[in-house]
């Protein structure tokens, strides 16, 4: 399984980043409807789908990060 997250939406395109950095643009009209900036998407047997609970997990995990960053601490 591989996860996808949604940088930016380009006219019909997706442009998505994968855990490793690497950088994949895929036709908008192939993703989940819903697809946004910021989407987390699922790849499973070459279908897309949307992963809410890792998009919250993920956006958690940078809200901490940000934290502990500009923290006064």
């Amino acid at each position: 399984m591989e996860y996808l997250s949604v940088d930016r939406i380009e006219n019909d395109t997706a442009v998505c980043e994968r855990d490793d950095m690497s950088v994949v643009e895929l036709a908008l009209s192939a993703l989940p409807q819903g697809t946004k900036e910021g989407s987390v998407l699922k790849v499973e047997n070459g279908t897309y789908s949307l992963d809410e609970n890792e998009e919250k997990r993920r956006r958690k995990r940078i809200l901490e990060l940000q934290n502990m960053l500009f923290s006064d601490d």
